[in-house]
């Protein structure tokens, strides 16, 4: 069955538990109150499945995606072909990247914004700034740790079943070097499809960026200016108001 990412369905069903329709609200909320620009152009990194391609298109936005798998990206041209968008779908690795057009908004989602070095985020945010119109916004979703994944027991579990297939999800944390802040995370996906049974694993080494080291690279970093953060997705949640915090989005603007 090879990896996590040589499966588009069944990852598009273990991470379908997130309301695509109210993130996309969240977005435009963003759009209004931060951007300095109109938003008529996205780019998703780490678009993967690409979950609310088809929700922006419908609302009016030209959707641009860029993955690393082939297999994503083939299954999210499907998806397109399907709902008749054009939409523009590139293989590239966001560390590094360039892109044909500048588009008015860029985005990462579920924590995947894989670098493993200050080097390579360097990298990543130069790739972007060179992609993200002026006055433009970058959102990251659950990209920065509040809380230390070296700790974390056990991971996360969850099971998510839609059309006669279930999925179970685990993810689990492994310390690889705590000077250099780098994890191994391990995704697996144990799949009962119609009485056919799989077990896919995929696993990933990242660095995790913590909280002030994000506003000091930001703050350090002439093409963008830290907006703010929230909690789950929630503009009336400011992070410096939570005791818990679950699903944390950031947001810097392209100056």
């Amino acid at each position: 069955m090879s990896g996590v990412y040589d499966n588009p369905k069944y990852y598009e069903i273990a991470f379908s538990f997130r309301d695509i329709p109210a993130e996309a609200d969240v977005f435009e909320e963003c759009f209004k109150r931060f951007s300095n620009i109109p938003v008529k152009s996205v780019l998703e990194l780490g678009c993967g499945n690409s979950p609310h391609m088809e929700e922006l298109i419908k609302r009016g936005y030209q959707y641009n995606g860029l993955d690393l798998s082939k297999a994503m990206l083939e299954y999210s041209r499907e998806k397109a072909l399907r709902i008749g968008a054009a939409v523009n779908l590139i293989q590239a690795d966001m560390v590094d990247f360039t892109f044909e057009t500048k588009v008015d908004f860029v985005y990462v989602l579920l924590g995947s914004l894989f670098v493993r070095s200050t080097s390579q985020l360097t990298s990543h945010f130069n790739s972007v700034a060179k992609v993200l119109k002026k006055g433009g916004l970058y959102l990251l979703d659950w990209c920065i740790q509040y809380e230390t994944p070296f700790e974390a027991e056990g991971g996360d579990s969850w099971e998510i079943e839609r059309e006669g297939i279930k999925v179970k999800t685990t993810i689990l944390w492994k310390a690889v070097n705590r000077v250099e802040q780098t994890v191994e995370e391990t995704i697996t996906l144990e799949v009962n499809d119609h009485g056919e049974k799989h077990t896919i694993v995929g696993k990933e080494i990242k660095k995790a960026i913590y909280p002030q080291e994000f506003l000091c690279f930001v703050s350090g970093f002439k093409h963008f200016e830290f907006v703010g953060w929230w909690n789950n997705w929630d503009l009336g949640q400011p992070l410096k108001q939570a005791d818990k915090i679950g699903r944390p989005i950031a947001l810097v603007r392209r100056i």
